[in-house]
């Protein structure tokens, strides 16, 4: 009987703890695929020096300094080289051409600057959602965190020295209250029967919690095995080896036996 409601509250505990951790790791791989940098952007394409030949040549040059339509020496061949100047003729069908070429690259810069500026405010659209998956993870680890340290004790379970005595302490106390308060009506009537009960103690003694796990079919035992607890508290605080626990879940059977002696096991 003591296992099996042993059993069933480790069960729901880590259930819930499983349920933190599963969300947490979520949550987190979330916030990580939201902290990707946008692509850059394409690198600038390469530009090319283009002039205009004023007097096309008959001999090509060894060497082409810039891109003309036809082959052009320079006035000197040991002065240096200058820069080609505008022209302000009529330009040519190769010249609209080129001028077709270069503005056509322009209109591609264009685009890429455009399609970089639609790109910054999905990146600041994505700043907000960042932000509540954070403060959601945030919200999870104080909820995980918040779960109470439980130590659940049984005569099977309260294996260690300190929580052994703690049980025994707990056990002398309640019977003693227990059958200084035994109920008139249960020994007139000869009603006797098992109640357990599931008492949370607080670290300071205190009860937080006192729950009916399996009654005895009579409510005058029921209720009088709740109020031997009431009465025995506050019981003393957590011995130093029981500390680390937030709380002490003492799961035992109050027998009202037919000789009117309450015994708790």
């Amino acid at each position: 009987m003591e296992s099996l409601t042993d059993g069933h509250w480790n069960t729901s505990d880590q259930r819930l703890r499983k349920t933190f951790s599963l969300a947490l790791v979520i949550h987190g791989l979330l916030l990580i695929g939201l902290s990707f940098a946008m692509p850059a952007g394409s690198p600038p394409s390469p530009s090319l020096d283009i002039t205009l030949a004023q007097q096309p040549a008959e001999k090509a040059p060894d060497q082409a300094d810039f891109i003309a339509q036809t082959n052009q020496l320079g006035a000197d061949d040991q002065q240096t080289v200058s820069q080609p100047q505008n022209l302000w003729q009529q330009p040519s069908v190769e010249q609209q051409r080129i001028d077709s070429a270069e503005q056509a690259l322009l209109t591609h810069n264009s685009d890429a600057q455009v399609s970089d500026s639609k790109e910054t405010p999905k990146a600041d659209q994505e700043q907000p959602d960042r932000d509540a998956m954070q403060a959601e993870l945030a919200r999870l680890k104080q909820a995980y965190n918040n779960i109470p340290r439980v130590l659940r004790m049984t005569s099977v379970s309260a294996k260690s020295a300190d929580a052994a005595a703690y049980m025994v302490y707990f056990e002398e106390k309640v019977e003693q209250i227990g059958n200084l308060n035994y109920p008139r009506e249960a020994r007139s009537q000869g009603i006797f029967g098992q109640v357990q009960l599931i008492v949370v103690i607080l670290a300071d003694g205190r009860i937080r919690r006192i729950e009916v796990s399996k009654g005895s079919g009579s409510r005058l035992l029921d209720q009088a095995a709740v109020r031997s607890v009431q009465l025995a508290s506050p019981f003393k605080p957590f011995p130093k080896e029981l500390r680390n626990r937030d709380e002490i879940h003492i799961i035992r059977t109050w027998q009202y036996q037919s000789n009117n002696v309450l015994t708790t096991n």
